[in-house]
């Protein structure tokens, strides 16, 4: 009796365990693209991108016409730091809907990644010509701010001096230099700088 017991007690155990864990490995063939699409971002927020990835990938092999799959995959990529994959994921998005903020705010980032900073301007300004207070959703600590951010970055890497300045001073409006001296594009810079750790 005791040992039909302790077996009885240890399978529950086995159960519960093999219940709880999900290695991303879960049969998902009946699940439709916004399902998936859930379960990636659901992976997203966890840092586990590559399972994300596969997720959004197999979304959008359910419906190729799924907005917010390829914006994810985009997303997933990037953070996976395949660029040329996230950009592609992005533009399939954005052609698909060309309002879609989160795909322009992606391809700004990843843009910048790559150096192709006259890229980057064009999406950064298109994110937030759709919402001046955008905020990305699955990553809290990404919104317009870090845009304006970014644009100044940009514009500073081009020595667009002035539009790297007005962006500045969007973030802080205290800020002054006289952008025609050298001592004016070291303190520009240096302000880059700081509002890296704060924005």
């Amino acid at each position: 009796m005791k040992f039909l017991k302790y077996t009885m007690v240890c399978l529950i155990i086995l159960l519960m365990a093999g219940c709880d864990v999900d290695n991303g490995t879960t049969p998902t063939e009946n699940y439709n693209a916004q399902e998936l699409t859930e379960l990636g971002w659901d992976r997203f927020g966890t840092k586990d991108y590559q399972i994300a990835l596969d997720k959004f990938e197999e979304a959008i092999s359910k419906d190729a016409n799924y907005v917010e799959a390829y914006c994810g995959a985009g997303w997933a990529s990037a953070r996976l730091k395949n660029l040329a994959n996230s950009i592609s994921y992005f533009s399939s998005c954005i052609s698909l809907n060309s309002s879609y903020e989160d795909g322009h705010a992606g391809s700004a980032f990843v843009y910048n990644a790559g150096k192709n900073y006259l890229s980057s301007i064009t999406s950064a300004i298109s994110a937030l010509d759709q919402n001046t207070t955008w905020a990305f959703l699955h990553d809290e600590t990404l919104n317009y701010k870090d845009l304006h951010l970014l644009l100044a970055e940009n514009y500073f890497a081009l020595l667009n001096f002035n539009d790297c300045l007005t962006q500045v001073k969007i973030l802080n409006s205290s800020f002054t230099a006289d952008i025609t001296t050298y001592d004016g594009r070291v303190a520009l810079a240096a302000e880059i700088e700081r509002l890296r750790g704060i924005v």
